[in-house]
């Protein structure tokens, strides 16, 4: 079987986390985001445009006895990685959001590092349902092979950033809203085909829950719906300038699961038994968000890692998005 260092980096509308652990699949399933605001809104406002920006750090804890069965196959162990990204997403009418994401990635061994471009995803958000305060959407999307395959900076092996493949995706997400507190679930699948060299990178289906706790900031104070009256003050309303910067100003908390299952990789139809895993994460984060700007931070922690044959474990990792508005 060759030996490659493969990374897939997909887009998934939801708070996407997960990859694994050796460089031959470290990056399966790692994406950035556009649900980070966790507000219930599913879709944008008509004509409404939203820029988006994402760095993703991942850690890998390395094990002696998969490092040395690497080391003897002349493969290096990916030790962390770095995921940016940018996105734009459009409101096509008030039910219908369009988006694309496409991203790039750095990859960092104990031997050298290695960067290229992954995979572009385009997706559309269909909401279906919007009742008291509840709120139901369809996704279909593709990722289109835009990464890259090129010879690795630091061993003999080969880098794939992407997957060489057309893969459709199909999701559904819900969510309840409270005065304060907003509920949001999804699950998203993306079927993959056939890549570089015919090889199969493993199709991959998710699951996301969060409780989002709106601290500061009216229900409608986001970066998605920003106020469009502002106070003025006057004699009579000397406070208005203080009304006028907390509606613009949003705070909230967020905690959640997030798990992943990935299938196993196949090259040369041959199935590769150290490869295809499932992994679970509590998630905790904060987003801030003023007048059409906002920044969510969210930190992920490994509760469960089932990973399939000789393959290290999952670490820690952080991210932080830009969302801007227009």
């Amino acid at each position: 079987m060759n030996k490659t260092i493969y990374t897939v980096v997909m887009t998934l509308l939801t708070m996407t986390y997960g990859y694994s652990q050796c460089a031959c699949c470290a990056g399966a399933g790692t994406g950035s985001s556009n649900g980070d605001y966790n507000n219930g809104i599913l879709t944008l406002p008509k004509n409404k445009w939203v820029a988006e920006t994402y760095a993703d750090y991942r850690t890998i804890n390395q094990s002696n006895t998969v490092a040395t069965a690497k080391a003897d196959e002349e493969e290096t162990p990916l030790k962390n990685m770095l995921i940016t990204s940018f996105g734009v997403r459009y409101g096509l009418t008030n039910t219908i959001t369009i988006s694309a994401l496409i991203p790039y990635v750095f990859l960092h061994t104990d031997t050298g590092n290695d960067s290229g471009l992954g995979d572009l995803v385009v997706m559309s958000t269909f909401n279906v349902l919007n009742k008291n305060n509840f709120s139901l959407a369809l996704q279909a999307g593709l990722e289109l092979p835009t990464g890259t395959q090129k010879s690795s900076a630091f061993d003999n092996t080969t880098v794939v950033v992407g997957s060489g493949s057309y893969d459709p995706m199909v999701g559904i997400i819900v969510a309840k809203r409270w005065d304060k507190y907003t509920l949001q679930a999804n699950g998203l699948y993306k079927q993959t085909t056939k890549g570089f060299h015919d090889n199969y990178y493993g199709s991959i289906a998710i699951q996301n829950v969060t409780l989002n706790y709106r601290i500061l900031g009216a229900k409608t104070s986001c970066a998605l719906m920003p106020t469009e009256e502002t106070d003025k003050p006057t004699e009579s309303t000397p406070d208005a300038t203080t009304k006028t910067t907390s509606a613009n100003l949003s705070w909230s908390v967020f905690g959640g699961y997030y798990g992943e299952w990935l299938d196993n990789i196949k090259e040369e139809d041959v199935v590769d038994d150290n490869s295809g895993y499932y992994l679970g994460y509590a998630t905790l984060g904060t987003t801030l968000s003023y007048k059409t700007w906002s920044f969510p931070l969210t930190a992920s922690l490994p509760i469960i890692q089932n990973m399939n044959g000789d393959q290290n474990n999952g670490g820690f990792r952080i991210r932080l998005g830009i969302i801007k508005s227009f």
